[in-house]
């Protein structure tokens, strides 16, 4: 029991969860408890999806705030000066000099971009791996004018280690949907797997191929990637939509060497799109409720 326990614990940190993020709650999961107390019904968590908050960024002046007129390094004169800083819009609605809402002949309410924010963009050497390619939209056609793109992460959790064995299984694995803003531009808005972390039963962390997707709105999807024959892969498929409509877009899996866990990031335009749904998919749900 002790040894099975001790797996079950280092499977979770590949996993990058903790005991008391998938443990029972209501019995006592504290770390400092001896491992030979814990029962393997605590070792299953159901599919959790986290999108409620949006993620921190940093403002533009928080870099220097520190730095006094005389104290510039040169390096940091260097940095600063290849800084460059982007401004991220948002459709707000127009008001009178009384505070009310403008509507236009057909009674809708007028809105207009507005800068919300000034940070940091993030140069090319400074990213690495999943999260470069999630951050390089997918799509040839992005949205023109003054729009400004908001990057915000989902992040989907789930761990199931009551079988001492790994799930395999392939085809759609997750499902998100999302509601599109109806005030944004026609273009292609980019949904990208940022970050993967995924742990089999015989703790080997796997780094699958990932292909990104987009939401097409009023425009051609570009051309997606095939998943390898023989990679383990994680594909977002595109789809299209119009502005105001609610789509569905799936996170398919191929070549699926067998997992018990995993943490995955999926990064997308929270300017212009709004998530009110993110669930397990059809080949997913099929493998986790045969299993149990």
């Amino acid at each position: 029991m002790k040894n099975t326990m001790k797996k079950v614990m280092t499977v979770c940190l590949l996993a990058a969860l903790t005991l008391s993020a998938f443990g029972c709650g209501k019995k006592n999961t504290s770390s400092e408890m001896p491992v030979e107390t814990i029962s393997l019904e605590q070792t299953k968590q159901d599919l959790t999806f986290d999108f409620s908050q949006k993620g921190s960024s940093v403002d533009a002046t928080e870099a220097q705030e520190d730095v006094t007129e005389g104290e510039t390094t040169a390096a940091q004169a260097e940095t600063t000066a290849a800084q460059r800083y982007e401004e991220v819009t948002q459709a707000m609605n127009v008001t009178d000099a009384d505070g009310h809402g403008v509507t236009d002949a057909a009674g809708q309410s007028v809105t207009e971009w507005v800068v919300v924010e000034t940070r940091p963009i993030q140069t090319d050497a400074a990213q690495t791996g999943a999260t470069q390619a999630a951050q390089t939209p997918a799509a040839t056609n992005a949205p023109q004018s003054s729009y400004t793109p908001s990057y915000d992460t989902c992040k989907a959790y789930w761990l199931d280690m009551t079988q001492q064995g790994d799930y395999n299984f392939n085809g759609e694995f997750l499902t998100i949907t999302f509601e599109v803003n109806k005030d944004i531009p026609d273009g292609n808005y980019p949904v990208s797997i940022a970050k993967t972390d995924i742990a089999s039963w015989d703790l080997v962390r796997y780094d699958p191929v990932c292909i990104n997707g987009e939401v097409a709105v009023n425009s051609p999807i570009a051309d997606q990637e095939a998943m390898s024959s023989n990679d383990f892969c994680l594909k977002v498929n595109s789809v299209a939509a119009k502005q105001g409509e609610t789509v569905t877009m799936t996170i398919d899996l191929g070549n699926n060497p067998g997992f018990c866990g995993f943490v995955i990031d999926v990064q997308y335009d929270a300017n212009a799109l709004t998530i009110i749904e993110a669930d397990g998919g059809a080949d997913f749900d099929a493998a986790v409720n045969l299993a149990e």
